[in-house]
């Protein structure tokens, strides 16, 4: 390493010291940018954006995790912003693009058995009609902690979602048998003590059931089920139930009110995953037979 760059990274450093960073932060960013400057052979002050292009290739060639080509990307940015300063460099290579994102986890959907588990658990007429418009409706849990009587369509089997998630209002219909659950849990209504609320607090009527009370009573029905669940879960399920039976992903985009359909697609990622692992199941029977 040149006299340029040892001299620019001692300073950082320094100053890095006097700026009261972790000693961890200090010994990770210190290794960061020797590792960097080994793999870049131009002066500091040639540094581009093509060279942090090939370092971060580099990283995934060697099969890097994204957190710490992130964290290496970080200790470069940095420094670069330390060396502007100075007016060593004119202007920092490091740019928003070359930061890896991170992939959000596919949704996990509930088997039909975990389903039929679940629903076993459950007796009382409230909480079974609760978690089945979950299931067969798609509703986030603040869509139904907020659900009122006035809201329920029963001429079309269909309920109002107002001002879910985004002040997005959406309009969805009921399966028969969540009808069917809603009308019994409603022979056991407090009536006008619930405020007009479709779901209650059995011990305090003149409240609606919250949130956390909704998401505490799926806890305790998952683990009495022996499975892992919750009311996303449910959501989850109820998306990927219909695109394997057909639905368009538009429609789902739809039926979950999402604003933005590449969070609707996410869906169909988890499709395909299925349909490959279904490939992979039969061509293996197919393969064991001796077929070409």
């Amino acid at each position: 390493m040149d006299d340029i760059r040892q001299t620019a990274l001692d300073r950082f450093r320094a100053y890095l010291e006097r700026r009261q960073f972790s000693a961890h932060t200090i010994a990770s960013y210190t290794l960061d940018l020797r590792l960097f400057f080994t793999e870049v052979a131009v002066p500091l002050a040639q540094v581009s954006f093509r060279e942090v292009d090939q370092f971060v290739e580099h990283q995934h060639q060697h099969g890097r995790a994204w957190a710490t080509i992130n964290r290496r990307l970080n200790a470069l940015k940095h420094f670069f912003d330390f060396c502007l300063d100075q007016q060593w460099v004119a202007g920092n290579p490091v740019k928003p693009s070359h930061f890896v994102r991170r992939g959000r986890p596919l949704p996990k959907a509930l088997s039909r058995e975990q389903v039929q588990r679940l629903f076993a658990q459950i007796a009382h007429p409230m909480d079974r009609a609760l978690f089945l418009v979950i299931l067969r409706c798609g509703l986030r849990v603040s869509e139904i902690a907020h659900l009122k009587l006035e809201h329920i369509d029963w001429e079309q089997q269909a309920l109002s979602v107002i001002q879910g998630k985004g002040r997005k209002d959406r309009r969805v219909s009921r399966s028969p048998d969540a009808v069917a659950s809603v009308q019994q849990c409603l022979e056991h209504h407090p009536g006008a003590r619930a405020q007009g609320s479709v779901f209650w607090n059995r011990k305090r009527a003149q409240q609606p059931l919250s949130v956390q009370a909704i998401q505490k009573k799926m806890e305790r029905y998952a683990k009495a089920a022996g499975i892992t669940a919750s009311c996303h879960s449910l959501r989850h399920t109820f998306a990927s139930n219909l695109l394997e039976h057909g639905a368009e992903v538009v429609a789902i985009r739809d039926f979950l009110g999402h604003s933005q359909i590449s969070s609707s697609e996410r869906y169909a990622k988890l499709s395909s995953q299925k349909i490959k692992q279904e490939y992979m199941r039969t061509m293996q029977k197919i393969l064991k037979q001796g077929q070409v």
